[in-house]
């Protein structure tokens, strides 16, 4: 009778096995096209207020060239001002509203 269990020599070899050729490095990591960008690139981030203002204009609706100028210039205007940057803080609702607990030293 033969021996049941499983043998050794009917795995195959794998120094035997063929190999693709190394392309290099670079290759290895991005595949034969090379890096990709991201899928999302039509979308950027804002880097500035006005970037944030120009984003918010473009989803408003019939808004003329000269009007959504006009209405960028002066949202930019408003954003400048002390006050309202004072009043976005407080209206804010978050860990990082409230003002840092200051530290004033030993009591003399």
């Amino acid at each position: 009778m033969s021996d049941p269990r499983p043998q050794h020599r009917t795995m195959p070899s794998l120094l035997n096995t063929p190999t693709p050729p190394f392309n290099g490095a670079a290759t290895a990591l991005y595949g034969e096209r090379g890096p990709q960008r991201a899928h999302n690139t039509g979308r950027q981030e804002p880097q500035s207020l006005a970037d944030h203002v120009d984003q918010c204009l473009d989803r408003v609706k019939g808004l003329g060239p000269k009007q959504k100028l006009a209405l960028h210039n002066e949202v930019l205007r408003m954003l400048r001002d002390i006050e309202v940057i004072r009043l976005v803080a407080h209206s804010v609702k978050g860990p990082y509203s409230e003002a840092a607990v200051q530290d004033e030293g030993r009591p003399l």
